[in-house]
């Protein structure tokens, strides 16, 4: 038989409780999301219809803005491997100093 400590038997059950209260947000939000959208009325729009945007700055802008993350991630994970080249390096020369005696 498995003994439990009172500890390990509350979180167990607030893991519960957690999921428990995730599920039933979820399932309302899933059934109020359809009547919240039937009770939208529809409305014409009378006049002029506004100007668009020009999206070939913001694709631009979201261009620029993802080659300079992943250069900037490539900077970073270069530098944490050559830290743990490094750290290799001096691990082996401490290796072969303790080998030699």
């Amino acid at each position: 038989m498995m003994h439990t400590t009172p500890a390990s038997w509350m979180t167990r059950t607030s893991r519960q409780l957690r999921a428990t209260i995730t599920v039933f947000a979820a399932a309302l939000l899933a059934l109020a999301a359809p009547a919240i959208a039937l009770g939208q009325d529809f409305q014409k729009v009378e006049g002029r219809i506004a100007d668009e945007i020009p999206a070939v700055p913001f694709v631009g802008y979201a261009y620029g803005f993802i080659w300079i993350a992943v250069l900037a991630y490539v900077v970073y994970v270069a530098r944490g491997l050559g830290r743990v080249q490094s750290e290799m390096d001096e691990l082996r020369r401490k290796l072969d100093g303790a080998a030699r005696r």
